[in-house]
C-alpha cells in the first residue's frame, strides 16, 4: 500500500521495481485494494470476480488461437493479474490464502508424478497421462464410490472441450481406436447415418442424436491428431466471418447486399476472398 510520504509517480515505481514478478502482481493488487486504492477494486470478492476470470481465460484462448503472440502477451498478463488479485480476494473473504493455495497445488503435483519424484522411470507422454488420470481417481474415490475413468467436468466447460477431454480420459485407459484411421472410419459411419436419418426425414430428437455423434466422432479425431478442437473451430468461426464480410463489402461497393445478391454471385466473391488468403 502507499506511504503518507510517497507521490503517485513513487508509488507506481516502487511497484515496478519489485523483483519478483508474482509479488509485483500482488503489490499492486493490495495497492488498488488498500487505504487510498480504488473504490472498485476494494469492493470485490472471489464471488465478483468469477465472470471476469472467466472472460479473460477466454481471452487468452482466442489470442493463442489466432497466433497473436502480442495479444497473447498482453492477455496473459491481464489473467496473472486477475489471479493475484483474487488471492487477495480469497484472503480477505477467508477462502483460503496464498500459501495455502500454491502449497496445495505443488503437494498435489508432485504426488501425481511419482516417475519423477518417486523411482524415476521413462514412462512417455501416454504412460504419465494414464498415471495421472488412475492417481486423480484415486484421490477422488470414497469407499464405497466405484471411481470412474471419466472424472467430472466443470458443467460450465464448453462442449467441445469437455468431449475432447472425455475421449482423451476414455483413450488413456484404452477405449479409442488403433489409430487415426480407425477414428475416421467411424466418422464416416456416423456421417452415414445422418445421410440416413436426413433422407428420411426423421424426427428432430433423432437427428439431434445423429448430429451429436458426428460431432463426438470429429472431436476424437481432434485427439488422434493433437488439435484442439475448441481452437480450431474458433479459427474457421473467425475465416468465415473474414470472408463473409469480404462478401459484403464488395457487394455494398456495387450498391447491392446479400438479401438482394444470388448464391453464385456471392460464391464467386467467396472465392475471391479465399484466394487473396482471407
Amino acid at each position: 500500500m502507499a506511504t503518507s510520504q510517497e507521490t503517485p509517480e513513487e508509488l507506481a515505481a516502487r511497484i515496478r521495481s519489485v523483483a519478483s514478478p508474482l509479488e509485483r502482481i500482488l503489490t499492486l493488487a493490495r495497492v488498488l485494494r488498500g487505504p487510498g486504492g480504488c473504490p472498485w477494486d476494494k469492493d470485490q470478492t472471489v464471488e465478483t470476480l468469477t465472470p471476469y476470470l472467466q472472460e479473460e481465460t477466454f481471452e487468452v484462448v482466442e489470442r493463442v488461437g489466432t497466433r497473436d503472440r502480442e495479444g497473447f502477451r498482453e492477455e496473459l498478463g491481464d489473467l496473472l493479474f486477475l489471479v493475484g488479485f483474487m488471492v487477495l480476494a480469497a484472503e480477505d473473504g477467508g477462502w483460503t490464502t496464498l500459501d495455502d493455495a500454491v502449497n496445495a497445488a505443488v503437494d498435489k503435483l508432485i504426488r501425481r508424478h511419482p516417475h519423477v519424484f518417486g523411482d524415476a522411470k521413462d514412462i512417455g507422454s501416454a504412460g504419465a497421462l494414464r498415471q495421472w488420470e488412475e492417481l486423480k481417481r484415486a484421490e477422488g474415490a470414497s469407499e464405497t464410490d466405484i471411481p470412474s475413468a471419466l472424472g467430472k467436468r466443470p458443467p460450465g466447460l464448453p462442449a467441445l472441450t469437455t468431449a475432447f477431454r472425455i475421449s482423451e480420459k476414455a483413450g488413456a485407459v484404452g477405449f479409442e481406436w488403433p489409430d487415426r484411421l480407425g477414428a475416421l472410419e467411424k466418422l464416416e459411419e456416423e456421417v452415414g447415418e445422418l445421410r440416413r436419418d436426413v433422407e428420411r426425414d426423421a424426427p428432430a430428437e433423432a437427428l439431434e442424436g445423429e448430429l451429436g455423434d458426428v460431432l463426438y466422432s470429429v472431436v476424437n479425431i481432434s485427439r488422434y491428431l493433437g488439435v484442439d478442437p475448441e481452437r480450431a473451430l474458433r479459427a474457421t468461426t473467425g475465416k468465415f466471418i473474414r470472408r463473409f464480410r469480404y462478401i459484403e463489402e464488395q457487394l455494398h461497393a456495387r450498391g447491392s447486399t446479400p438479401e438482394k445478391s444470388t448464391l453464385e454471385d456471392m460464391d464467386t466473391l467467396w472465392n475471391e476472398a479465399k484466394a487473396k488468403g482471407i
